[in-house]
């Protein structure tokens, strides 16, 4: 076995007779396994497998009947960041035209995780201070609850949380 091993390796660095280089007959691997389990592989490149391809062969002996394969795997990480994405509040602007009653049903249907309460605390806010945030998500959401607001009538616009 070690005498054919030399002759394969010997025939792989000649660059004349890499192409017709004699393989061994058969190779055996053999992985030791806890409780001396033991599978090994055998591959031949000769016999009758037809085509060149040769035969395989795999023979397992196991313990209780498990049977454990191990298949070698190479991750690649990749060295891109995660840039967390900035958040956006989503502002409502007061109007002297629509009660409170209307700002309060429209907020709760557009933003659905918005209760009476908070909707009315909003009010108040955009009410005395001109604008108030109405809550804070990523860009494309905020931009859905905004068309939303819009399409109520209400007045509202997006804005980068750190502006």
């Amino acid at each position: 076995m070690i005498h054919r091993t030399i002759l394969l390796l010997v025939a792989l660095t000649s660059a004349s007779v890499a192409a017709f280089a004699p393989a061994p007959a058969r190779q055996t691997v053999a992985f030791l396994k806890p409780q001396a389990s033991v599978t090994s592989l055998q591959m031949s490149d000769s016999g009758g497998g037809g085509g060149g391809g040769g035969g395989a062969e795999i023979s397992r002996s196991t313990k209780k009947g498990l049977t454990t394969i191990v298949i070698d795997k190479t991750e690649q990480k990749e060295d891109q960041e995660e840039i967390p994405e900035e958040q956006w509040r989503v502002v409502l602007h007061n109007d002297e035209v629509h009660t409170f009653n209307y700002v309060i049903q429209s907020l709760c249907k557009v933003i659905g995780t918005l209760d009476r309460k908070r909707a009315f605390d909003i009010c108040v806010l955009t009410h005395g201070s001109g604008k108030a945030t109405i809550t804070k998500s990523w860009k494309a959401q905020a931009m859905k609850y905004c068309l939303g607001m819009q399409r109520q009538g209400l007045t509202a616009s997006i804005a980068p949380e750190s502006r």
